[in-house]
């Protein structure tokens, strides 16, 4: 039985995106993948192994049950875990990844250490840990104030070894002047540490968009999200970028296909709330997806929106079509209309009826939700700004009911212009 959607995800693009990565920040620099919350739904495991093969020199979960799931993959590279952990069995799974440092935990604040220091005694083993120190996001990790001492602490204690020190940017994508001021504390913390700090101890504080904006936020390791996934570049606002990454591929197509097709007269609305009203005589298609899958709910084009034209403006949701005669298939792009339900979504099919023939268009044809295509409608940074999110929270959100399928396609190559709004970053 045919699926009603496919996920295409394409582990060639992913390893030339953290291929892409290194070279951009170099061999001195290494490289830490975020593969928290399923790796943004695409399967951690077959991330994790194509992201390690790629080059990655450590991964990074947020709790020590996605750490568990990658160990029991056998998944070799480190891995760091990112919330609190105040407290570990000896039946745990990760119990022996981290008397092996494979598994490397965060420090948060005071009391969080003096719980690790128990761990640690109690296990007779000396154990990695990372601090995280806030200068501005307000979230996990200690005051900069007390950062110092949890330093001098961490750094002298038999049981526990200092492998890195980092902050978080709360802004990178749009504010550089916060960016640079959490920097600079950051540095300034750095360089107070003085001894306590061995060869070692790995400074990171760039996610993607840091990144992708300039060499001095790399230090000796960067954690990349988006970035390996093929995305970031285009969700960044002014200021200095490092213009490498426009080659970054994007790795996630979305398919599905038209399961029915009819003949609306011009005048009857479609769907719940009677929110679109076709405009002309119109061929209205049904794909089998919806909110539940993870396509966000208001990307349904609505009369409310139009403003001219038969069309009446652009929808916000568009999808590809791949339709066409005669073995000559083509792509058009087609809007969303009328409310996106719990299982489907109506499309306007009228033009490309016209444009191919209506022998054409017909139930079973393609149609892709998500491109991997950076310069379409369904683009997914411009699919999720559209619908109120974050290309990261739509991965996110992106049914595990859906099938996932690993493909290895290799990217085309991007001829890299350098945009108005780019300014060589060093």
């Amino acid at each position: 039985m045919r699926e009603t959607s496919l996920l295409e995800i394409n582990l060639a693009a992913v390893s030339h995106n953290l291929r892409l990565l290194k070279r951009i920040v170099g061999d001195s620099c290494r490289l830490c993948p975020i593969v928290k919350a399923d790796a943004y739904g695409l399967g951690a495991p077959r991330i994790a192994r194509t992201l390690i093969g790629a080059g990655a020199d450590m991964l990074a979960v947020y709790d020590p049950a996605e750490a568990t799931e990658l160990l029991k993959r056998a998944i070799t590279a480190p891995i760091l875990v990112l919330m609190p952990v105040r407290e570990i069995n000896r039946l745990d799974e990760i119990y022996r990844a981290l008397i092996c440092r494979r598994l490397h935990l965060t420090v948060h604040d005071e009391a969080h250490l003096n719980d690790l220091i128990a761990v640690a005694e109690r296990f007779g083993a000396a154990i990695p840990v990372h601090l995280e120190i806030d200068t501005g996001m307000s979230r996990g990790g200690c005051d900069a104030e007390d950062a110092p001492g949890l330093i001098e602490r961490i750094a002298r204690h038999p049981r526990l070894h200092l492998a890195g020190l980092y902050t978080h940017f709360a802004h990178a994508e749009a504010d550089l002047e916060f960016t640079d001021r959490q920097f600079a504390q950051f540095n300034e913390i750095i360089d107070r540490a003085g001894e306590s700090l061995t060869e070692d101890c790995l400074i990171h504080c760039a996610s993607t968009f840091a990144t992708l904006r300039a060499q001095r936020y790399h230090r000796s390791m960067i954690r990349i999200g988006l970035a390996w996934a093929g995305y970031g570049l285009e969700m960044i606002e002014g200021g200095e970028i490092i213009i490498e990454g426009e080659k970054l591929q994007p790795a996630v197509v979305w398919k599905s296909h038209l399961v029915q097709l009819r003949r609306v007269p011009q005048g009857r609305s479609i769907g719940y709330s009677a929110t679109w009203t076709a405009p002309r005589d119109s061929l209205i298609g049904v794909v089998p997806v919806g909110y539940a899958d993870g396509y966000p709910m208001n990307l349904g084009a609505s009369d409310a929106e139009r403003t001219s034209g038969p069309a009446k403006g652009p929808a916000k949701g568009m999808v590809r079509l791949r339709a066409g005669a005669g073995g000559r298939a083509e792509t058009c792009e087609v809007p969303v209309v009328g409310a996106v339900n719990m299982d489907q979504i109506t499309i306007d099919l009228t033009d490309a009826a016209a444009r191919f023939g209506r022998n054409a268009v017909d139930v079973g044809t393609t149609v892709e939700l998500i491109s991997d295509d950076r310069a379409a409608s369904n683009h997914l940074p411009v699919l999720a700004e559209r619908g109120g999110t974050f290309a990261h929270e739509m991965l996110c959100r992106l049914n595990p009911r859906l099938k996932r399928e690993y493909i290895l396609r290799e990217p085309v190559a991007v001829q890299v212009d350098v945009p108005a709004k780019a300014v060589a970053a060093g």
